[in-house]
């Protein structure tokens, strides 16, 4: 009498249908948008899905978002830096990788400008049904779309993003793909089967070690001949819910045979091949998911192939440039074409970038080099030229206090530099009992030594010297580097100075824009001056008194004394 034995099998995934539903004016990814989970759990499960999606993140954010025209544009980029936070950018660059698509909140005031934009996860989005214009006119948001019934989870609905100003909107951004109207899968997708694979297997390898290596079990069933088919099946079902799956071994047979005995279990020798095919089939995977990923060289990734691509520098340099050309650049593209979009309906106008990850440094001794070489120099030899009357038994400090005028100069913006600086010479302001100088201190009038501060380089070295200077000396240093400057991307060196100049008047402007300190005029009164110095009158001499006891105290520009903060556009002169 013949045995009747079946074969119990894995079943491929079938990724599930967009579900429109008409009651609710809403369409999911799925019965219950489960299709963002099915994705996730890929990412989680596979180790070179995760490492690949992880890279692309990296690289497409690289060091940050920017702008080219930041230099000429201060106001709109500081505006977009308040509105967009750099941990939201990254957010949102993650989902777009991961899911073929992104979201964002819109948020203006009550006066209709941009208040904000913020990341919302994608999953948790879905539109609803088109309307006759093919136009989806909002979006649901609910934080869990499998158990959106629960009163936490309640989905609200919010306008989409379509050009004209909203106090609130969602905005999604998806590539187009032929025949996806409302979801976009990842780029990645043909890779997915390859990637449950690799989760598979990694399941398969640690649950035949918990079984002591065996490549499957042969169920003996007695009796089974005499089971009807819906038995069988009852049966077989029951054990599929039991013990099929990676995570339980290998296959398994059930053997319906007519010996009187009891139901047995024997486990299947592993065939001395087995591990070869795990072997080539974790390579498939791996392959595949590089290919679905568009990769240029596994190596970029840590990963060694037989592709004879080497892992010098060179050879490296050139897989990453061209995966950055092909593949993350476009990437880039989409996600700035998405904000732009947004800002542009509040006339924000920036030329936006991402930063490289890998910041270019030119080994060679160019321009770029020199001038930051020259910069510390300038500073260095410009705050040498201070003096320090303060501990100079010569001088008594008759008056230190802000610039005050008796008529406004008009601005010019244009500083000769004429003659060579002369520390511890004498000053054009200077007379033979007094000695004018200026003293760099913070918009409070604090020195170093009540605990000044400041934040960029120019600022906390001048702080730090405590020194004072000739105005001569301060105006011939606005045809020096002196100050911090950056060199961005296409190798422009960009300064405080009009259209991004690196040279600019630290007489007027100080640190540069947003900068917090000033310029306070120092009085010293020289020893044996007819003046008599013990009267106490003659340490709150004011320059107006200065002038009107017959020594000649020059007026100055109105802004030497006013931190850049608080002038007209926070002192950046590209406003």
């Amino acid at each position: 009498m013949s045995n009747e034995i079946k074969l119990i099998t894995l079943s491929s995934y079938v990724r599930p249908e967009v579900k429109e539903n008409k009651f609710k004016d809403w369409v999911m990814n799925g019965t219950k948008n489960e299709f963002y989970q099915y994705i996730i759990d890929r990412y989680n499960g596979s180790p070179t899905n995760a490492a690949i999606i992880n890279s692309y993140v990296d690289l497409i954010y690289g060091r940050g978002l920017h702008a080219k025209n930041a230099a000429s544009n201060v106001s709109q980029w500081a505006k977009l830096k308040s509105v967009l936070k750099s941990s939201d950018v990254r957010k949102i660059i993650s989902d777009f990788e991961l899911f073929g698509e992104l979201s964002m909140q819109v948020t203006q005031t009550k006066g209709k400008d941009l208040a904000s934009i913020t990341h919302v996860p994608k999953q948790r989005v879905i539109p609803s049904i088109e309307n006759e214009e093919e136009v989806i006119e909002f979006y649901w948001y609910s934080k869990n779309w499998a158990r959106h019934t629960l009163p936490e989870n309640k989905p609200k609905d919010y306008p989409s993003f379509n050009g004209k100003k909203q106090p609130q909107s969602i905005y999604v951004g998806k590539p187009y793909k032929a025949g996806k109207n409302y979801f976009a899968d990842p780029d990645y997708l043909a890779g997915m089967p390859y990637a449950e694979m690799e989760e598979e297997i990694a399941n398969l390898y640690v649950s035949c070690i918990k079984n002591g290596l065996s490549a499957g079990y042969i169920i003996n069933v007695p009796n089974g001949q005499t089971w009807d088919t819906e038995t069988k099946d009852k049966f077989e079902k029951a054990i599929k819910a039991k013990l099929v799956g990676s995570p339980n071994g290998g296959t398994f047979v059930i053997s319906f045979n007519g010996d009187e005995k009891e139901t047995t279990v024997e486990a299947i020798p592993v065939n001395s091949n087995v591990h070869k095919q795990w072997e080539y089939l974790t390579q498939e995977a791996r392959q595949q998911l590089l290919t679905a990923h568009r990769v240029t060289s596994p190596m970029l990734f840590g990963i060694k192939d037989n592709t004879g691509l080497g892992n010098n520098a060179d050879e490296l340099d050139t897989a990453e440039a061209q995966l950055m050309k092909r593949v993350i650049a476009p990437k880039q593209r989409f996600v700035l074409d998405c904000f732009t979009e947004i800002l542009e309906l509040y006339d924000i106008n920036l030329d936006l970038e991402f930063l490289p990850l890998t910041e270019i440094v030119e080994e060679t001794t160019d321009t770029k080099s020199v001038e930051l070489s020259q910069k510390k120099n300038d500073l260095d030899t410009f705050i040498a030229l201070g003096d320090d009357y303060d501990s100079n038994e010569d001088y008594h400090l008759v008056n230190e206090s802000e610039v005050d005028y008796e008529e406004e100069e008009k601005l010019s913006l244009k500083f000769a530099s004429t003659g060579t600086a002369r520390p511890n010479a004498n000053s054009e302001q200077d007379n033979e009992n007094i000695v004018v100088r200026y003293r760099y201190v913070d918009s409070k009038g604090n020195t170093k030594k009540e605990s000044a501060t400041g934040e960029r380089g120019f600022c906390k070295k001048m702080l730090a010297a405590g020194k004072v200077y000739r105005k001569e000396d301060i105006l011939q240093m606005s045809s020096k580097v002196v100050n911090d400057f950056y060199v961005n991307k296409e190798g422009r060196t960009i300064g405080w100075g009009l259209k991004g100049a690196t040279t600019y008047s630290i007489w007027l402007y100080k640190g540069g824009g947003n900068c917090h300190h000033k310029w306070n005029r120092v009085i010293y009164l020289k020893k044996g001056a007819k003046i008599d110095v013990n009267n106490p009158l003659a340490e709150i001499i004011s320059t107006s008194e200065a002038k009107r006891r017959g020594y000649k105290v020059e007026t100055n520009e109105n802004l030497v004394s006013i931190a850049p903060i608080n002038m007209p556009n926070q002192g950046f002169v590209n406003k």
